[in-house]
């Protein structure tokens, strides 16, 4: 708990080489009993709206590690963005953070019955959302339109190739770091129950997933697009020479990084004529 707790405050404070997005207001609201943030830019999309959920190894991350990226993110959209601030682990372990999630899905699906919901994660946050859809898919609840993941912790057991042969080149992640999320999140649990490689889908909504060459957990997207692509023919992986973990966080200026979120940003689009009109789509390569 002590690693855990210096790690939190690093990730909060952690220096960012860019400003806010100036143009993208933030206010604080309450939706089913979980603390969210609006991020509303200047003009947003009138019928659209993000859920972003954050990384940290499901036990750190908050509005203060990811406002300035995510300021960004919904000006580069221009859609309303809420940032779900779920319960973290070990203090609250698995499900705890992942019935935080669903439950604010499921009130959006109540507020807005006419807009397009598609989610948006990186790292713990993006498997996170994996896991959300595996949620909804048991209860019948409605799937989201789209899902981008950036950098997705997919297998909690860490046992992928990538995680020894990148383990020199990642400059933000190690096995031993994951392996002490891992745990608390799972709690006294088996890491086969909160793992989203654990979870059988039989559908999934279009997705992209992007990740960087110099990533532990780079297998991690390569294991599930090879997985999802079976399922959703609007499946993409999109993987980042030279890149590492999160890179858009690290420096949204970066050439790598507004690619990126010119990526997103025209998967969302290409996708959405789709899931309107009940056409299929020729796949995304």
């Amino acid at each position: 708990m002590h690693y855990i707790k210096q790690f939190r405050e690093s990730f909060d404070h952690r220096a960012r080489p860019y400003d806010y997005e100036q143009t993208v207001d933030i206010s604080k609201t309450c939706l089913a009993g979980v603390s969210c943030y609006w991020f509303t830019p200047k003009h947003p999309v009138s019928d659209k709206i993000i859920l972003f959920v954050h990384g940290g190894g499901f036990s750190a991350g908050s509005i203060l590690s990811h406002d300035k990226m995510v300021t960004h993110l919904a000006a580069k959209l221009q859609t309303r963005t809420l940032f779900i601030e779920y319960r973290l682990a070990p203090e609250n372990p698995f499900p705890a953070g992942l019935e935080d999630v669903v439950k604010v899905y499921q009130k959006m699906l109540v507020q807005y019955p006419d807009h397009q919901v598609d989610f948006i994660g990186d790292s713990a946050g993006g498997g996170l959302i994996i896991s959300v859809v595996g949620k909804l898919l048991s209860g019948n609840i409605p799937l989201p339109h789209a899902a981008v993941l950036f950098s997705p912790w997919y297998n909690l057991h860490c046992d992928y190739p990538s995680y020894e042969a990148n383990a020199q080149i990642d400059s933000t992640l190690n096995k031993e770091m994951l392996n002490i999320f891992a745990q608390a999140y799972a709690g006294a649990l088996s890491l086969d129950l909160p793992s989203p490689s654990s979870i059988p889908f039989t559908q999934f909504p279009p997705v992209l997933i992007m990740v960087g060459t110099n990533e532990i957990v780079l297998d991690d997207s390569k294991y599930f697009y090879n997985y999802v692509k079976n399922l959703q023919p609007l499946s993409r992986l999109t993987i980042y020479e030279d890149q590492p973990h999160v890179w858009m966080k690290k420096d949204v200026h970066s050439e790598a990084a507004q690619r990126a979120f010119e990526e997103m940003k025209a998967f969302l689009k290409a996708t959405a004529p789709a899931r309107l009109s009940g056409k299929s789509v020729g796949r995304l390569l």
